[in-house]
């Protein structure tokens, strides 16, 4: 498959990332996926169970290694090292919000089995890996959808408050985006996002009420949040994922299971 059959995909990804909301994806997926069509059964016929393994195997990794080409042209087109850092997190965000799941819809669709998906989209995500250090999955478009329905980042947006941040800043921002793409795929991650709005409110409101919230909202910023953010950026997910928890370990010791204890043993006395 030649890199200009393949660029088009890429053509369209600033648009695309700009209706990556709740309000607009599922629309906007539907009509991506029917649009490009074309490609995706040119990927499935050249990728087909009938063919030789060996012959397949050779597909596959060229199919992989253009798209990861036209990918780092992209990026690489692209002066200065913020605003390419900026279009490479784009870039992954792309990749597992659309072409990813399209992938895996055509795939359903037409009732092939998902064996013959999933060598391409291993080696998608291995070559993506190797080229920008970014960690991606395959994901279907409903589990993605489905993370659009939980809450709001109440940490992260009370302390980006705090430290006088706008409510569209890039940390809220990109938190958001981090747990509904990444995080909200694992049955462990669904259950901690779960946990995690059953105490942070009341956690953000425990905070509020101390002397200086804001000393304590500086504190998690450089302890965690921009720490967070910039692991992030880097794909390095698994890592935030890691610093995230720990955050959040931190604040249940510290408002919750301390504030438990204490009236436990004050019902006792």
């Amino acid at each position: 498959m030649e890199p200009g059959q393949i660029s088009g995909l890429f053509d369209q990804a600033e648009a695309r990332i700009a209706e990556f909301k709740k309000e607009t994806y599922a629309a906007s997926f539907r009509d991506y996926l029917e649009s490009n069509m074309a490609l995706w059964d040119r990927i499935g016929e050249a990728t087909a169970a009938s063919m030789l393994l060996q012959e397949r195997e050779q597909v596959v990794e060229q199919i992989a290694d253009t798209l990861v080409q036209v990918a780092q042209d992209r990026v690489g087109a692209v002066k200065g090292r913020g605003k390419r850092e900026t279009m490479q997190y784009n870039l992954n965000l792309y990749m597992v919000s659309y072409v990813l799941p399209a992938l895996l819809a055509w795939q359903r669709r037409c009732g092939r089995r998902e064996e013959e998906i999933k060598q391409l989209l291993d080696a998608i995500c291995s070559r993506w890996q190797a080229a920008f250090g970014a960690r991606i999955q395959a994901s279907d478009h409903e589990s993605i959808q489905a993370g659009f329905k939980q809450k709001l980042c109440f940490v992260t947006t009370a302390v980006c408050r705090g430290l006088q941040k706008s409510q569209d800043c890039k940390e809220i921002t990109l938190m958001k985006q981090f747990r509904d793409v990444y995080f909200s795929k694992s049955e462990e991650g669904k259950k901690l996002i779960q946990e995690y709005y059953d105490i942070a409110p009341t956690i953000v409101k425990r905070i509020a009420r101390e002397t200086e919230p804001e000393t304590k909202y500086l504190y998690l910023w450089n302890t965690y949040i921009k720490k967070c953010v910039d692991l992030i950026e880097l794909g390095q997910n698994d890592q935030c994922s890691q610093l995230y928890k720990a955050m959040m370990t931190e604040l249940r010791q510290e408002y919750m299971v301390t504030d438990m204890r204490e009236r436990k043993r004050q019902v006792s006395a």
